[in-house]
């Protein structure tokens, strides 16, 4: 699947993240805004029919872009996202915790 055949809609009073592929939902990333510099993420849900790693990733791209857009930084606080992040030290501009780094 190319990220080009995704729609990503913010529902749930911007709370959550969706990606929609031919009209289906198939993934969801949970979020709040905290403040007016930041965002947590809680969760990921991926429909099994989906790569979760592709989806997931493709959702955090989306949510980074948002972030830089909006000027804030980011806390995951779930693991699978929080590792994906690891992996990708292009995002550091908008992660709030470097775990190290």
């Amino acid at each position: 699947m190319n990220k080009k055949d995704i729609t990503f809609i913010i529902k749930d009073n911007g709370c959550r993240l969706c990606a929609i592929c031919n009209g289906k939902q198939i993934g969801s990333l949970f979020f709040v805004r905290t403040g007016p510099d930041k965002i947590i993420i809680s969760d990921a849900e991926i429909d099994s029919n989906y790569n979760a790693d592709e989806i997931e990733l493709y959702l955090i791209q989306e949510i980074i872009s948002m972030a830089r857009n909006q000027h804030r930084k980011i806390i995951s606080i779930c693991p699978y996202i929080s590792e994906i992040f690891m992996h990708h030290p292009e995002f550091d501009d908008v992660r709030m915790l470097n775990h190290g780094r």
